[in-house]
């Protein structure tokens, strides 16, 4: 991912159409982050566009990670019931 720093309060990103927005509408994201949100963010129907940089660097929009839903689902209630024969 290409960064131009203009100052130290804020810099510059290039998205995977090219265009350069600023870092402060971007979350940086591990490889295994950029794996689970997607996941997370297609069972709910929303979408995250994973940008890609140079050096494997992963990130994604400010505002599509913020409309992901990041709180653990209940767990499932299940009673094993097993008949002898």
């Amino acid at each position: 991912m290409e960064k131009e720093v203009n100052n130290k309060n804020w810099g510059l990103i290039r998205n995977d159409n090219g265009e350069w927005i600023s870092d402060e509408y971007a979350v940086f994201l591990t490889q295994m982050d950029a794996i689970c949100l997607k996941s997370r963010a297609l069972s709910q129907g929303k979408e995250l566009s994973i940008q890609h940089g140079v050096g494997g660097q992963l990130w994604c929009y400010r505002h599509e990670f913020e409309a992901i839903d990041l709180t653990e689902p209940e767990p499932a209630k299940r009673e094993l019931n097993i008949k002898k024969a």
